[in-house]
């Protein structure tokens, strides 16, 4: 293929806009933010499962104090009627019958009240133990949220990057013509480089020298040929040195 020096050499920007392209890509997907976020996974399954663990402990304490408190209120019910019933009542048999039944709601009702008391006590530890658990996620949340706003921000910035070079690469791809450009971009496609520049004797595609023989092939060749690095099979663009 026939390209001109210049075309030829429009090839190496268009190569090193790639390049910055695919560093973005790949800046994108290792920002150390991710590793930092993943590992902050599984310290929040953690965190949460013991912020559920004493949320439930919670709610099976609350609900055995309301159990409870049923039970006085049930009691007390009883006592305030039996108190209603003995007071009107005119008979001796019946009056002792009911202030029978009050002594014995009185022990039941003192009985209640102390495990109320114990079972406040024990609602109040679970309370704290669950304080602190929904404190402690909601650090491990608060971390979360801001690894995750760097992330987005980095984003951010990567997507104006890209957005910039793949708009400077769209008007350098117009300037090649369009066989040289579906030669690079084939290329591209094939070795995972386009285009290198051939430095002396230096192929900058492989890193290599070239073999006395493939060099003197290449520098022979006319300024306007399109030649290949041996090694890679990238498009190689002669220089000349001090350009």
């Amino acid at each position: 293929m026939k390209a001109t020096p210049r075309q030829q050499l429009l090839l190496l920007d268009l190569q090193q806009l790639d390049h910055s392209l695919a560093r973005l890509r790949k800046r994108s997907e290792q920002l150390p933010e991710r590793a930092e976020l993943r590992a902050l996974e599984g310290e929040r399954e953690e965190v949460r499962n013991r912020y559920m663990d004493a949320q439930r402990e919670l709610d099976t304490k609350r609900l055995e104090l309301s159990r409870i408190e049923a039970d006085v209120a049930v009691v007390e019910q009883r006592e305030q009627r039996d108190h209603e019933m003995l007071a009107v009542s005119t008979s001796s048999k019946e009056a002792v019958a009911l202030q029978s039944e009050l002594d014995t709601l009185g022990r039941r009702k003192a009985e209640l009240e102390e495990r109320q008391l114990e079972a406040m006590e024990i609602v109040e530890a679970a309370e704290a133990v669950f304080a602190e658990a929904e404190q402690v996620l909601a650090g491990v949340e608060e971390r979360r949220a801001a690894i995750n706003a760097r992330i987005e921000a980095a984003e951010a910035e990567t997507a104006r990057d890209r957005a910039a070079a793949e708009t400077e690469r769209a008007g350098l791809s117009s300037e090649v013509q369009g066989d040289l450009l579906a030669l690079y971009e084939k290329t591209r496609a094939q070795v995972g480089i386009g285009a290198a520049k051939l430095r002396g004797n230096v192929s900058e595609a492989s890193g290599m020298a070239l073999s006395p023989a493939d060099l003197s092939t290449i520098t022979q060749a006319p300024h306007d040929e399109v030649v290949f690095c041996p090694e890679t099979g990238a498009i190689l663009v002669r220089v000349i040195e001090g350009e």
